[in-house]
């Protein structure tokens, strides 16, 4: 029973909120626009005051205000110097180029890699022979710098490759 009325008190509450605001929603549609009118016009009426300005000149200050010293003004000219620059032309040295080897590199094809719990062995074929190699080390000048799922980084006599996977 004390539900129920509590109920049917929101539900009037909710009804009276509801009712207000369409009441203002429709009142405000249909009310006359003669006050609006009137207010426009009021503001067309508003006379500009202009402001005149105020000229005035200013004289030279004899104290520093942040010194808290006092100074003279004195007109002093100041001379320009011309200051003549030589320019100094810099000896450009050019960098020694490293003598082209004519080394060939072998034929490698990359054939994967094989993990286990304490290392990692590359499988590479050079010149038709195939080779299980650890990375940076060296077989018949090569070496293996990086290794990657589908290829692996070579570098011989300073150069380097990428060599995918077959």
């Amino acid at each position: 029973m004390e539900k129920k009325k509590i109920n049917i008190i929101l539900i009037l509450v909710v009804l009276s909120l509801w009712g207000t605001v369409g009441y203002r929603a429709l009142y405000r549609q249909f009310s006359s626009n003669e006050i609006i009118i009137e207010e426009q016009n009021q503001k067309y009426n508003v006379s500009i005051k202009q402001i005149n300005k105020d000229t005035f000149e200013l004289e030279k200050i004899n104290r520093d205000p942040f010194l808290n010293k006092e100074f003279q003004h004195t007109e002093t000219a100041f001379t320009k110097k011309t200051i003549h620059y030589t320019s100094v032309k810099k000896a450009i040295i050019k960098p020694l180029q490293k003598p082209q080897t004519n080394l060939s590199w072998p034929t490698l094809q990359y054939y994967g890699y094989l993990k286990s719990k304490d290392k990692e062995l590359v499988l590479l074929k050079i010149d038709s022979k195939l080779y299980k190699l650890k990375l940076n080390e060296a077989q018949n000048g090569l070496i293996i710098k990086k290794k990657f799922k589908d290829s692996i980084e070579v570098s011989f006599n300073s150069e380097s490759k990428i060599i995918r996977l077959k």
